[in-house]
């Protein structure tokens, strides 16, 4: 992902330490095994598109995302974090990067002069 890094730390049950920038977006995607996180620093918003849920995650904050379930990311500050999948890693997009924006900006209400930096 664009603005991202991972390092395996095991590899199954998958295990890795993340890293993403500010204003890093994840399209929708969904992951063959569930998969737990722990936020370590920075600031992220997670949208559950299966289940119609957005979640704030703040340093030390936990998430589970069951196999299957849809969701996209907006990092909203240099984020890291540890999370490790049920099984092997794998990512199902189901969205493109520009869908993805789009949809974000809407749901947190950014407008069009605000996407060109305010002009």
């Amino acid at each position: 992902m664009p603005g991202g890094e991972k390092r395996i730390v095991r590899e199954s049950p998958t295990s890795a330490y993340v890293r993403f920038k500010a204003g890093s977006v994840e399209p929708a995607h969904h992951h063959t095994f569930g998969h737990d996180l722990v936020v370590i620093k920075g600031k992220k918003k997670v949208w559950n598109l299966t289940k119609k849920e957005s979640y704030g995650l703040v340093d030390g904050d936990f998430l589970f995302t069951p196999a299957g379930d849809v969701h996209r990311v907006k990092y909203l500050e240099d984020t890291e974090f540890f999370i490790r999948w049920d099984g092997h890693w794998d990512i199902l997009l189901d969205e493109d990067l520009e869908t993805a924006r789009n949809a974000i900006d809407a749901e947190l209400g950014v407008v069009d002069s605000e996407k060109r930096g305010g002009l």
